[in-house]
């Protein structure tokens, strides 16, 4: 099976060639047909001399000559010279010298003409015949042998170019097999050159891209199985050492030690739901039954909901709400956004501290209305550099208190991004002036 590059020239060699022999042909019947003009056009002028000495000799009071021998002398008062081949005819058109066998019929005829007299004719044949001059013919062969050698130059060149021609446009091609059979097993650190500017460099540039980003998804996905390993392993460890423990009879199976493997197993429960719903949203399926709905409603709801664990850890938590605020989303879903919110709001605040949430209406850009909810708690806070991670999955800042040893899945951050982004959304994260982290959720109001 021939290469793409081998098609490549011998189709552009094929035509290359197919031109060249092409411009040969048409050049050689150019040259024909040219030389053929120039010697007619310069046997009109020989016979136009003729004609005009034939005139003179007349017009000086010379006859015609009687017989053939008197054309032939030379002297005062003799007629001028006329070739042999030529048929010089009288003014009644009849043949008196030269080429008797010619028929005046087939021939070209020339007045012997002074002023309005007209004294005879002189005709000669109209050139059909090959070249048959010495040196008009050495003259056609040199033309021929010129044409030759530049035909086998341009040949030559027509192959040199194609060959190049064909590697320029099949090498980066090559390069794309080569690279695209590399991504197939898996490798996407090689990258092609990008130098070019046209549809190839286009496509070079758009695979370097692809493969930069399956790159990503790879290391991505890599990540993410060892995160899902770790973060498996841990409760699935406590509950085989406890339930060891109770089979051996090291320990007693009394409602302590139920309790402790009841709240591993719904840990253990709540990190497959994250999971399984943080995989739905990623994949685009997770279901959202959209429908008119108060914002406000549904945040005082849940608050009313959290407050005892704020109270718990002794958490003053201050609601600011204006109502109603309508909008349309999934309620159910956005139930779940408020829950991990302030789950990890009353997990990871110290205890004795505060919390606040603010939920306000306002008008963006293009007259677009906003709810905005902010929720602000107080210390620990978070690092600058690991706030733009809190969304990322099972990503938690190891600070003092917002660490793995607190529990928590790590995924509920990223599920709230994958909720609000479904509702045409952002939520972002930064410092909150009261310590700790402010969380702020921007979701578009019912017109």
């Amino acid at each position: 099976m021939h290469s793409i590059q081998t098609r490549l020239f011998l189709m552009l060699t094929a035509t290359g060639i197919a031109l060249v022999l092409v411009a040969t042909v048409l050049y050689q019947l150019s040259l024909e047909r040219s030389m053929q003009d120039y010697l007619s056009e310069r046997e009109r002028h020989r016979v136009q001399e003729v004609s005009e000495r034939l005139a003179e000799y007349r017009a000086g009071g010379g006859r015609w000559p009687r017989a053939e021998h008197e054309w032939h002398r030379r002297g005062p008062g003799t007629p001028p010279r006329v070739p042999r081949y030529l048929l010089v005819l009288d003014n009644q058109r009849t043949p008196i010298y030269g080429d008797f066998e010619l028929n005046p019929d087939d021939l070209t005829l020339v007045p012997i003409q002074h002023g309005e007299q007209v004294y005879g004719w002189v005709g000669y044949p109209q050139r059909t015949a090959p070249i048959q001059d010495a040196i008009d013919r050495q003259f056609r062969a040199q033309q021929l042998r010129t044409l030759a050698l530049t035909t086998g130059i341009t040949l030559l060149l027509a192959l040199l170019g194609s060959w190049l021609l064909s590697r320029y446009l099949v090498r980066p091609i090559t390069a794309i097999a080569s690279m695209s059979r590399q991504m197939a097993r898996g490798d996407f650190a090689s990258r092609l050159p990008t130098e070019r500017r046209d549809e190839l460099g286009a496509l070079s540039r758009d695979i370097n891209h692809l493969a930069s980003s399956l790159g990503q998804a790879a290391r991505a996905r890599d990540r993410w199985l060892a995160d899902i390993s770790h973060e498996l392993r841990t409760p699935l460890a406590i509950l085989q050492g406890e339930i060891e423990a109770l089979v051996d009879g090291i320990r007693p199976a009394d409602p302590k030690r139920l309790a402790s493997l009841h709240h591993e197993i719904l840990h253990l429960r709540r990190l497959i739901d994250d999971l399984h719903d943080l995989a739905l949203a990623d994949a685009g399926t997770l279901r959202y039954q959209m429908a008119p709905l108060d914002l406000a409603e549904l945040v005082d709801e849940q608050v009313d909901l959290f407050e005892p664990r704020f109270r718990e850890r002794r958490i003053a938590v201050q609601r600011d709400i204006a109502a109603p605020l309508p909008m349309d989303g999934d309620a159910t879903r956005l139930r779940q956004l408020l829950a991990n919110l302030l789950a990890n709001s009353a997990k990871y605040t110290d205890e004795g501290g505060q919390a606040r949430l603010r939920l306000r209406a306002h008008v963006g850009a293009g007259n677009q209305r906003w709810l905005e909810l902010i929720l602000d708690d107080s210390a620990p806070g978070v690092p600058d550099e690991a706030l733009p991670r809190l969304f990322d999955h099972l990503f938690r800042a190891e600070t003092a208190s917002r660490n793995r040893a607190l529990g928590g899945s790590g995924l509920g951050l990223s599920l709230a991004r994958r909720i609000v982004e479904a509702h045409g959304g952002t939520i972002d994260a930064s410092a909150s002036p009261l310590g700790g982290v402010r969380i702020t959720v921007s979701l578009p109001a019912s017109a």
